[in-house]
């Protein structure tokens, strides 16, 4: 196995968005239940939504704080590595992996970010979207980061990838791809590599 240091550089804001309440179980999910079950809904219910949503869509680990899934970068080079380099997606699964599951975020001020709560508590780090549902336009609120990056380790089989074209299809995918939500509009980014 070959090793390939990336640093990967926000040129768009980051807008992040974990999907962990499509279950139904999940605190949160089951916490906006209780809102918008309601017939009426007051100014602090709606706002209590918005927390809510932010805090839900923040990937946060104690240790690391706010990190990016490793399956961003393993998703991003698979999902152009036959239109690029003409190898499986199969074939990138089983011959790259990311060294750690949980790559920490750097992004404009993080010395502010302890825990969840200083996200969902400061301004700074939402984006309110206003989105098309079916017939009607929804108002919807998303953690947001500037000028934000992270490195990562790569480590990859070079008999059925080489450096060349894995660094190709990280670029690639950076630039035209992007990361998080809504991309490229968002999320938009660039490599180096060590």
């Amino acid at each position: 196995m070959e090793q390939l240091k990336v640093k990967i550089t926000g040129i768009e804001p980051l807008l992040l968005n974990n999907p962990q309440t499509v279950d139904p179980f999940n605190k949160y999910a089951r916490a906006a239940k209780l809102i918008t079950a309601k017939r009426k809904k007051t100014d602090e219910d709606l706002y209590r939504l918005r927390e809510i949503g932010i805090e839900s869509k923040i990937y946060f680990d104690d240790v690391v704080g706010l990190y990016i899934p490793s399956t961003w970068i393993t998703a991003s080079i698979a999902s152009q590595s036959w239109a690029k380099a003409k190898i499986k997606k199969a074939d990138i699964r089983s011959c790259v992996f990311i060294n750690q599951s949980k790559i920490k975020l750097n992004y404009t001020g993080m010395d502010k970010v302890k825990e969840k709560v200083d996200v969902v508590n400061n301004d700074q780090f939402h984006a309110v979207l206003n989105l098309k549902q079916g017939q009607v336009r929804v108002t919807k609120a998303a953690p947001i980061f500037h000028d934000w990056s992270f490195e990562f380790e790569v480590l990859f089989d070079d008999t059925i990838i080489n450096e060349s074209e894995l660094k190709g299809l990280i670029e690639f995918g950076a630039k035209f791809g992007g990361y998080g939500d809504f991309r490229p509009t968002y999320g938009r980014s660039f490599a180096t590599f060590e």
